[in-house]
C-alpha cells in the first residue's frame, strides 16, 4: 500500500509539471498580448517615456499574469493531491483538467480582446463597473475609432494566440500513474516535498510577490505615464476591480 501511494504521489508531481508547463506557455502568450497592446496603442502615446520604464511595465505585467494562473491552480492543487492520496486517477479527471484550462484560456482571450478596444480609446484598462455597462455596440463603436489595420492586427493576433493555447491544451498527455514505478522506495522527506512544494509555489504565484502584502495596484506604478502603468495590468485582474 505504501508503494502504491508513493507511485501515485510521484504521478501527481508529473501532472503538476505538465500543467505548469502549459501555464508558462499561456503566460508567454499573455505577454505577447501586452506587446501588441504596446505597439498598437501605448507606443504612440509614450514617445517621451524612458525605455527602462517600458521594460519595468512588462516585468510588472509578468507578475500580474502569473498571479492569474496562481489562482487557477488553487482548486487544482486540492483535486490533484486528493487523487494522489486516494490513488484514484480516472481518465475523466484528465479531461476535466483540459476543459478547465481550455475554458480559462478562452475567457482570458475574450476579456483581453474586449479590454484592448477600451484601452485604445481611454488609455486605461476596463474595470468591473465598465463590464456591467458594456454592450457589443460599445465594442463596435470603439473599434470604429481605430485605424482598420490596428483592429485587423489585434483580431488576427487574438485568434492566433487562442488557437495556439487550444492546441497546447488538446495536445497535453498525462500518461498512466502506474507507469511511475521505481525501485527507489519513498520516504518521509519525498512525501513532504511532493505535497508541500506545489502548495508553496501556487501560494507565491497567487500572491504575486514575496513581500508582506500581496500584489496590488501600486505594484503596476512604474512610471509617471498612466498608460504605461495600466499596460502592466491585465484584463483578468482588472475584471475583479
Amino acid at each position: 500500500m505504501a508503494d502504491r501511494f508513493i507511485f501515485s504521489l510521484r504521478f501527481s508531481t508529473k501532472v503538476f509539471l505538465k500543467l505548469a508547463i502549459l501555464s508558462v506557455a499561456m503566460i508567454l502568450f499573455m505577454t505577447l498580448f501586452r506587446m501588441n497592446l504596446y505597439f498598437l496603442s501605448v507606443f504612440h502615446a509614450t514617445a517621451n517615456v524612458d525605455f527602462i520604464e517600458i521594460v519595468h511595465s512588462f516585468i510588472a505585467g509578468l507578475r500580474f499574469d502569473i498571479l492569474v494562473f496562481g489562482f487557477l491552480f488553487i482548486p487544482l492543487y486540492f483535486l490533484i493531491i486528493g487523487q494522489a492520496i486516494t490513488q484514484k486517477w480516472p481518465r475523466w479527471m484528465f479531461a476535466f483538467y483540459k476543459i478547465y484550462f481550455g475554458l480559462a484560456w478562452f475567457l482570458i482571450c475574450v476579456l483581453t480582446f474586449i479590454d484592448f478596444f477600451h484601452f485604445a480609446k481611454h488609455g486605461v484598462r476596463l474595470r468591473f463597473e465598465g463590464y456591467m455597462n458594456w454592450t457589443f455596440d460599445t465594442l463596435l463603436e470603439q473599434a470604429q475609432g481605430l485605424q482598420n489595420n490596428q483592429t485587423l492586427i489585434f483580431c488576427v493576433i487574438t485568434v492566433m494566440l487562442f488557437s495556439l493555447g487550444y492546441m497546447l491544451v488538446k495536445a497535453i498527455r498525462f500518461g498512466e500513474w502506474k507507469d511511475e514505478y521505481s525501485p527507489q522506495a519513498g520516504n518521509g522527506f519525498e512525501i513532504f516535498w511532493r505535497i508541500a512544494l506545489p502548495l508553496i509555489l501556487i501560494a507565491l504565484a497567487a500572491r504575486g510577490t514575496v513581500e508582506p502584502h500581496h500584489l496590488r495596484l501600486e505594484h503596476s506604478e512604474v512610471s509617471l505615464n498612466k498608460a504605461v502603468n495600466e499596460m502592466a495590468l491585465n484584463a483578468v485582474w482588472c475584471f475583479d476591480k
